[in-house]
């Protein structure tokens, strides 16, 4: 793959992992009454009893870049350990 495409992949899917661990019991959901906030590891959405949902752009952001960088170092030690391994084969 290219490097872009791969880059461009991994802010895809630290856009879904932020939504999917926003949803997650025991993870994501922090229950402080009559709050309730949503997103790991900073808050995303904060939910009060009613209409009142509000989003925090700061802990979105923060969590996107947070799994993004996740993915990209996950990735480097995938390929060393990937080059080692190969190399050990031959």
């Amino acid at each position: 793959m290219k490097k872009k495409s791969v880059l461009k992949l991994f802010w895809n899917l630290s856009i879904i992992t932020t939504i999917i661990f926003a949803f997650i019991p025991k993870v994501g959901i922090r229950i402080e009454e009559p709050y309730y906030y949503f997103g790991f590891p900073a808050n995303c959405l904060t939910y009060y009893k009613g209409p009142r949902l509000t989003p925090d752009i700061i802990g979105i952001v923060f969590n996107i870049t947070f799994f993004y960088f996740v993915f990209f170092i996950l990735n480097k030690i995938f390929k060393k350990y990937y080059k080692v391994v190969r190399k050990g084969a031959h």
